[in-house]
């Protein structure tokens, strides 16, 4: 009881500006996406994040980072979307949500295919993308379609590189370890997106310190989550780059409740992401679900509903 009410006080001081929410959505139909979607931008959620596999191997080592199990929470059934496909799609669906992806496994595709895609969900969504990236776990998801595993995330750093020059709508050219080509251009151009990294590792949490403009919290408890963002932090001190705007969008674990969300507000985690639980299976259910998880939220949890 005295854990909620220090909560609700906490809650009280921090300013709607400082407060975000986001709903992440995965493993249903995707036919569910754009009314939950819709649904998330009426209620007032800040963003809404689409998770990113190209094929899912039938075997493969037990090596998911984030499970002691070493197994992800999915199976070869579990359907996933293009993420950007999707994302143009959300677009249309919605007015003012921010549509993120959580996260994208940037060197498993070509540099090129990429920018594209990206510069069209921001050009159709007017200016609303996030762009989270990761290095990737599974080697055989790579092996799948001839990429480069080692070296990933170097590969990954250079790519984003390219893609900015490409987003600019201006002639460009590259030299680089893994890209070089002639000036050309790519068109029309695009605001250049947000980068949140992923990843737990020290590359990762550097990379994110360093480049990025947030991070992306995998699933963790809350210790191990005020623990990440403690390593960032005292990395971007390090690094000089402390003084730029970050994103530390930190994952409830599910079910989410007012209670977890006012725990994780009073530990000063406030960018929050929640998970529609996967056991909800009718889609009028799964948007009940996120009407009471918003009735529930003290002021400045939500922007104001539309």
């Amino acid at each position: 009881m005295m854990l909620t009410l220090r909560a609700e006080l906490r809650v009280a001081a921090i300013t709607c500006e400082r407060l975000r929410l986001s709903v992440r959505i995965f493993g249903f139909g995707l036919e569910h996406y754009g009314p939950i979607a819709a649904e998330a931008d009426r209620l007032g959620f800040d963003g809404l994040f689409v998770p990113d596999h190209l094929v899912a191997p039938l075997e493969f080592d037990a090596s998911y980072p984030y499970r002691e199990s070493g197994r992800p929470s999915f199976v070869p059934e579990t359907p996933f979307a293009d993420p950007f496909v999707m994302l143009g799609h959300l677009a249309a669906a919605t007015q003012r949500i921010r549509l993120g992806v959580g996260v994208f496994v940037l060197p498993l595709r070509n540099v090129f295919a990429v920018a594209k895609a990206a510069a069209t969900v921001q050009r159709l969504s007017g200016g609303r993308l996030l762009l989270g990236v990761g290095a990737g776990w599974c080697r055989e998801e790579f092996d799948a379609v001839g990429a480069r595993f080692d070296l990933r995330g170097a590969r990954g750093e250079e790519m984003l590189e390219v893609m900015a020059k490409l987003w600019s709508g201006e002639p460009a050219e590259h030299a680089g370890r893994w890209y070089t080509f002639p000036p050309l251009q790519m068109s029309p151009a695009a605001p250049p997106p947000p980068v949140l990294f992923g990843g737990t590792t020290q590359p990762a949490l550097t990379r994110a310190a360093r480049l990025g403009d947030g991070w992306y919290c995998p699933p963790a408890s809350l210790e191990q989550a005020l623990a990440y963002r403690g390593a960032i932090d005292r990395l971007r001190i390090e690094l000089g780059t402390e003084h730029r705007p970050f994103r530390f969008i930190a994952r409830v674990p599910a079910p989410a409740s007012r209670g977890s969300l006012l725990t994780y507000a009073e530990a000063g985690l406030d960018d929050l992401l929640v998970e529609i639980p996967r056991d909800i299976e009718e889609l009028d259910a799964r948007l009940e679900w996120l009407r009471r998880l918003a009735e529930e939220l003290p002021d400045g949890f939500l922007l104001a509903a539309a």
